[in-house]
């Protein structure tokens, strides 16, 4: 299977380049193409890190299991986004985490000897990917931030704040599901339903579905000093 340059174009690797750029770049180096279906594993975590891989088509989750059979989402890959590259220049080279087929879905490898090749034909994107790396560092810490604030409705409304100014709108799409936002505030999905009712019986927030509008602003923000008035 021959990847589609119109998807690699919204890979943070290939920012800014024309789809004949991207068909001669990728034409020059070895890559392989799978495809998975619902629930299919695609990296085990602990498994060598040798290659980098972008999602082409559908979802992938990226999972941590316990052994307890408890599993937490750390994060859904779109088309264009890419996992394992954190790692692949680790000392450890391994991956940190499971890698799963959220939906029925094709991913590209590209393995480091021949990432490194496209590195020296084109700085543009070792650059790029340097960039991609801070950006996963930036989303690092704002979790941490998130998961710093004391209660469950604070965590949401700085999140809830996050994707707003993201976004640069007041009405914005929360770009997950309630289970995996909920993971990621460490949370049961009923408490995050629960207290998402209650701000938007209080007259902050309005929503339908994964569309959200903050509608009181000031007041999330105001949750948020609470912390700090009340430590």
């Amino acid at each position: 299977m021959i990847p589609n340059p119109v998807t690699l174009k919204s890979c943070l690797f290939f920012r800014g380049k024309t789809t004949e750029e991207i068909r001669a770049l990728t034409g020059r180096i070895s890559y392989q193409v799978r495809s998975w279906k619902r629930n299919d594993l695609i990296v085990s975590e602990g498994e060598p890190a040798t290659r980098v891989g972008i999602v082409l088509e559908g979802q992938v989750e990226v999972q941590k299991l316990y052994p307890t059979g408890r599993s937490m989402t750390l994060a859904s890959l779109r088309p264009g986004q890419t996992f394992g590259e954190a790692v692949l220049f680790g000392r450890a080279a391994v991956f940190p985490a499971t890698v799963i087929a959220g939906e029925a879905c094709s991913v590209m490898f590209i393995g480091k000897g021949q990432l490194l090749q496209l590195f020296a034909e084109d700085p543009s994107i070792l650059g790029c990917y340097m960039e991609n790396m801070s950006e996963r560092l930036l989303l690092l810490n704002r979790k941490i931030e998130v998961l710093s604030l004391g209660s469950l409705r604070q965590r949401i409304a700085c999140d809830l704040l996050k994707h707003a100014d993201e976004q640069s709108s007041a009405q914005f799409t929360i770009p997950y599901t309630k289970k995996v936002w909920a993971e990621h505030l460490n949370a049961a999905r009923p408490s995050l339903s629960r207290e998402l009712g209650l701000l938007r019986d209080k007259g902050l927030i309005a929503f339908v579905g994964n569309i959200f509008t903050l509608t009181d602003r000031k007041g999330l923000e105001e949750l948020l000093l609470e912390r700090v008035a009340n430590p």
